[in-house]
């Protein structure tokens, strides 16, 4: 690595972070924005805060390709993946808490209620609401947040880094039993995050937007689960056009064509008939109408859809290669492989 070839990643984070403000105070300014998207900014949206923004969605792509460098470099795949899920949530969280209300994250965690629920309902007995009244609430408070808020967090990570893992040519030097453990290690751990945040969900915020009927036989927050996986595939195949041009016409043919598919996931992911406050709206009305007074047409929530999905698949792939070069640069021998 030359020393140019150092300071070119610090440069695109600086450019991307410099874009992605600009953008979103753009967006803020826009007619008919989701009323939930004016309310979330620290401070009515200060530049430290759009700042910090920005970082946690840089963040969006660079922790899940250090989480595929780190679990792929150890020895025990297994036995690191949770550490680092835990580590690359909790860095998302710090970020993002610097950004957006506590009020805004608790719509989509949930409230605090575990201290309520084992000291005065004894739901989890005796013992436990002792040792729960001698923690005090502050502390049983302080580790279910981040809980939750990994338990959300660490499915599309784990998501988008499995894509990674599978696109790095060190991944065949995993021995067989210990792919297998891997396996066993991601579905415990989905069932656990699954668990956590839809049957003991502590708000009805997503939980009311999930499919209730499934299709076929697939409960619907396994179609939300699949979106980061296509997002994650779209931006393998950028990281392969940055590094040798001539994928850049599959890179992006394969970005425009999970457009349709990210809109049809979302859809059957989502509850086609909410029913709240007196109104009857869809799961994607909720997340990209402006209100639940006016309703878009679906040819205006599916263009919504394609700025949100070839967002998130932008700052990823930003993320990605900003994280990728770095870790190059500081050892890191897995490369990407067509």
């Amino acid at each position: 690595m030359t020393r140019l070839s150092n300071i070119v990643p610090l440069l695109v984070l600086v450019g991307a972070i410099t874009a992605i403000v600009v953008a979103v105070g753009a967006v803020l300014h826009l007619p008919d924005i989701p009323y939930n998207l004016r309310e979330l900014f620290l401070d009515q949206a200060s530049l430290p805060a759009l700042i910090f923004f920005a970082l946690t969605l840089i963040w969006i792509g660079a922790g899940p390709i250090l989480l595929a460098h780190v679990v792929l470099q150890s020895r025990r795949a297994y036995l690191i993946l949770p550490v680092v899920l835990v580590v690359v949530s909790l860095v998302s969280k710090m970020l993002l808490s610097r950004s957006v209300t506590y009020e805004s994250i608790d719509d989509i965690i949930g409230s605090n209620n575990l201290f309520g629920l084992v000291t005065r309902e004894n739901v989890w007995g005796a013992f436990w609401g002792r040792v729960f009244n001698i923690l005090g609430p502050d502390v049983v408070d302080f580790f279910e947040r981040r809980v939750r808020y990994t338990a959300l967090y660490s499915i599309p990570l784990l998501d988008i880094g499995l894509v990674f893992m599978f696109a790095l040519r060190s991944s065949s030097r995993m021995k067989a039993l210990h792919r297998f453990l891997m396996i066993m290690c991601v579905g415990g751990w989905f069932w656990l995050a699954r668990t956590l945040i839809v049957t003991w969900a502590a708000t009805d915020n997503l939980t009311e937007l999930i499919a209730r009927r499934p299709v076929p036989g697939i409960a619907g927050e396994w179609f939300l689960f699949a979106i980061p996986v296509l997002i994650g595939v779209s931006v393998v195949l950028l990281l392969h056009a940055a590094a040798e041009p001539k994928w850049w016409p599959v890179a992006v043919g394969s970005t425009i064509a999970a457009l349709p598919v990210g809109w049809a996931l979302l859809n059957l992911g989502l509850d086609a008939h909410v029913e709240k406050y007196g109104y009857t709206f869809s799961g994607a009305q909720f997340l990209l109408g402006p209100d639940r007074n006016n309703a878009l047409s679906e040819y205006a929530l599916f263009t919504r859809w394609v700025a949100v999905q070839l967002g998130g698949v932008g700052v990823t792939f930003v993320g990605a290669w900003i994280a990728d070069r770095t870790a190059r640069a500081a050892g890191a021998v897995a490369t990407l492989s067509p």
